[in-house]
């Protein structure tokens, strides 16, 4: 059974092809989930982008000096937590990291 979406501001119905479904943006844009109260570990970072590699997002994107001083607001902000020691959890909070990656993503060497 095919689903229409009515407008209210203007007469217009359109079909939304079977097997697709509506999904809203939140307040900031991002579509689907939510990121807000989200935190991301290296494993759902490396998902956001593109299943580039760990080292890759390190050199392009944490450890980048074009991009040094946000992220090291980001990292005095407990958006990004890490202890530096050799196999301690990075926690990244998600929101401020796509906001960032929103910004910058022509600039990447995708």
């Amino acid at each position: 059974m095919a689903q229409y979406i009515e407008i209210p501001t203007k007469p217009i119905k359109f079909e939304i092809p079977e097997g697709m479904k509506i999904v809203t943006a939140d307040a900031h844009g991002y579509e689907g989930e939510s990121l807000l109260g989200k935190t991301w570990t290296k494993v759902e970072m490396r998902q956001w982008c593109g299943n580039k590699s760990w080292d890759w997002i390190l050199v392009n994107i944490i450890s980048n000096p074009k991009y040094s001083r946000q992220i090291g607001e980001m990292e005095r902000n407990n958006q990004i937590v890490h202890k530096g020691m050799k196999g301690s959890p990075w926690r990244i909070k998600a929101r401020p990291m796509a906001e960032f990656l929103d910004e910058h993503w022509e600039e990447l060497p995708w």
